[in-house]
């Protein structure tokens, strides 16, 4: 489970208020020492689902975040006209409805013959406009337009200051507005043009789409890796804790959990580099560590008083 219920939260929380006080008496002549660290068995442990890592060295990956749209590719669209002048005598495809390549869409009486000929689905796709009426004299225009939406366009805006990091080839992550994960993709194309009212450059990434769920016109977000850093220590995000104006982290000494103060470096969506106050090797708490921190603020908050 990802968030603990309020009443099992408030009963692990006591437990650990009378494991640090045990520890409390013990230490009574290192009031401050108490203070960042507690100790918690393993079954308390197991029950509080606390997580742990062992810290080492990571590759961050530095991104840049980027908004664009999701558009068809023009090369997967059919605009299907009729072969010669003539009369509709049958529609068999209706708009917004599903083809398959080959399928018939309309049969038409040549004036010219006055034989009937199929107009087929060039493509298989979606029919998003159709042109088409019984007992209509066919022209120049396109009676039907099929878009095949299996693989999609994304355009993204490079604006200025992204310019120089942006390359052809960068991995690519997508998501929704709601943060929804979309898609791993990559750069295709850069535009050597700019738009002129935005002052931006699209960057072009090809995104499957077998299930249709992305549509054309959709906005996206994107987070392009435009760097990767090689960082001798790395810790998870979620290991990370603000207390007492620093950021910390919880390292496991058998059953106890201490403190560390850390100087941080870059980061990345999941992991930041430690720059000092850890050591490669130390074992973390990665999930739920926000428990530890709620610990000895209340355990610090009673010696206070």
């Amino acid at each position: 489970m990802n968030a603990l219920k309020p009443f099992l939260l408030a009963a692990l929380l006591a437990s650990f208020a009378s494991t640090a006080s045990d520890d409390h008496a013990e230490h009574h002549d290192h009031h401050e020492e108490a203070k960042d660290h507690t100790r918690i068995d393993a079954q308390l442990a197991r029950q509080s689902e606390l997580k742990t890592v062992i810290v080492g060295p990571g590759t961050l990956n530095i991104t840049r975040t980027l908004t664009g749209r999701a558009h068809v590719d023009p090369g997967r669209v059919a605009q299907v006209r009729a072969r010669y002048p003539g009369l509709i005598e049958s529609v068999e495809a209706e708009p917004w409805s599903r083809v398959e390549a080959k399928q018939t869409l309309a049969r038409v009486q040549s004036n010219d013959s006055l034989q009937s000929y199929v107009l087929r689905a060039p493509i298989g796709g979606w029919v998003v406009s159709r042109d088409a009426q019984l007992g209509q004299v066919t022209g120049d225009a396109p009676l039907f337009v099929i878009v095949d939406l299996s693989e999609l366009w994304v355009e993204l805006d490079v604006f200025d200051h992204d310019l120089d990091a942006v390359k052809v080839g960068q991995a690519v992550t997508l998501y929704g507005l709601h943060g929804e994960h979309v898609a791993h993709a990559q750069i295709d194309q850069l535009s050597p043009l700019a738009i002129h009212a935005a002052q931006s450059v699209r960057a072009r990434v090809i995104v499957p789409n077998p299930d249709e769920t992305l549509r054309p016109g959709q906005y996206l977000r994107a987070n392009v890796v435009v760097e990767q850093r090689q960082a001798p220590l790395v810790v998870p995000k979620s290991a990370v804790q603000y207390m007492r104006g620093a950021s910390v982290v919880f390292e496991q000494l058998g059953d106890e959990y201490h403190a560390r103060e850390l100087e941080l470096g870059a980061s990345d969506a999941d992991e930041v580099e430690v720059l000092g106050g850890l050591d490669a090797g130390a074992r973390v708490v990665s999930h739920n560590s926000y428990l530890i921190k709620a610990d000895l603020e209340k355990s610090g908050a009673s010696h206070d008083h």
